[in-house]
């Protein structure tokens, strides 16, 4: 009977429990991700500039079955538009006067245990052709008592990409390392 009565009390408080909304974010990812596959089937050179402390120290021409590849870091962005990821972040949509662009960001409600601090998209507002997503921004950072690692990721739609890394370690200089593919500027 004690079991009974227990088992219709959590029946009764989960029902009365108000079911949250589910957030609706945009997937940043999939927006790469038609990128990637645009360019795989394009006719585009892609160079890639590479560059460490601001010296530009390297200039290739990349094959496009390889871009997937060298631009993996863009495609393991969290996916905010699954609910369950999404919870653990919040959003802000700002207008930029200065820009003309609107920002969505992201960023997570625990920032100690989540690499991904922003995740930002640019959009250009435009009533007759719609609006459109022209700059993604990600930023990720890791860190403890045996360094430091910031790691900034723009993709300008239909242009370019770059991932700039910036790490720390114990009693050494900062070192930038910067990684460019350009293939519609």
């Amino acid at each position: 009977m004690r079991f009974l009565s227990l088992l219709l009390l959590t029946i009764t408080f989960l029902s009365c429990k108000e079911a949250a909304p589910e957030k609706k974010f945009i997937s940043a990812p999939s927006l790469i991700e038609q990128q990637v596959r645009h360019i795989d089937t394009s006719l585009f050179s892609i160079k890639k500039y590479i560059s460490r402390d601001t010296v530009v120290s390297d200039t290739t021409y990349i094959p496009r079955e390889n871009f997937r590849k060298e631009v993996s870091a863009f495609l393991n962005i969290p996916d905010l538009s699954d609910a369950k990821k999404a919870r653990s972040f919040n959003e802000e949509t700002r207008y930029d006067e200065l820009l003309k662009r609107v920002i969505i960001s992201y960023t997570p409600l625990d920032p100690i245990n989540e690499p991904y601090q922003r995740i930002e998209l640019f959009v250009e507002p435009n009533l007759a052709a719609g609006d459109q997503v022209k700059t993604i921004l990600i930023t990720r950072r890791q860190g403890d008592r045996n360094g430091f690692e910031q790691e900034e990721l723009i993709w300008q739609m239909d242009r370019s990409c770059t991932r700039l890394l910036i790490t720390r370690k114990p009693g050494e200089a900062e070192q930038m390392y910067k990684e460019k593919w350009s293939w519609n500027e």
